[in-house]
């Protein structure tokens, strides 16, 4: 009767202690729960009031940078009367180049192919500006480089700069909800 007496008494104390661990099991696993939901919160509305300005003033940029690289606006910006059109066409270039290096940092805030439109812009206005060079005479003036720019520009369907504001549009409303 001992032994069996000692062992109901080792089973309920078992049984206690089972039902003790599963009760704090329980308690604790709920308790890390309700913790990592604080933490996702507080993550979330943390990305929301840092990063996302940190986004749009990426956005902001980049569409800033492909409007000043826009062939009508270089051609009404940076040509000066008495210029040649060799010294417009390296001024242009540069700051084509240096404005893209000044952006590179951006890229951190937009999609992949948002950045990747924005270099193809960049590659395509280089482009219609050396097919422009090529239609003018060496010792032409920044007018007639001018002239031929806005004129090759004026074939495409759609200048590469419209096309990668249009995509970066696109894809600001998209991750902003709107």
């Amino acid at each position: 009767m001992e032994v069996l007496s000692a062992v109901v008494l080792i089973l309920v104390v078992i049984a206690t202690g089972a039902a003790v661990v599963g009760v704090v099991y329980i308690m604790l696993k709920q308790y890390f729960g309700q913790r990592n939901l604080e933490h996702e919160r507080e993550w979330t509305e943390k990305k929301r009031k840092e990063y996302m300005p940190l986004q749009l003033q990426a956005y902001e940029r980049l569409i800033l940078y492909l409007e000043r690289i826009s062939p009508e606006r270089l051609v009404f910006r940076v040509n000066k009367p008495g210029m040649s059109a060799r010294q417009f066409q390296a001024d242009v270039l540069k700051i084509i180049r240096d404005e893209f290096d000044h952006n590179l940092a951006q890229q951190l805030y937009v999609s992949t192919e948002g950045w990747e439109s924005v270099k193809a812009a960049r590659e395509e206005t280089i482009n219609i500006l050396n097919t422009s060079a090529e239609r003018v005479h060496k010792d032409a003036d920044s007018m007639a480089f001018s002239k031929a720019i806005l004129e090759v520009a004026g074939t495409l369907e759609k200048l590469p700069t419209d096309v990668a504001i249009r995509l970066l549009k696109k894809e600001f409303r998209a991750r902003v909800g709107s």
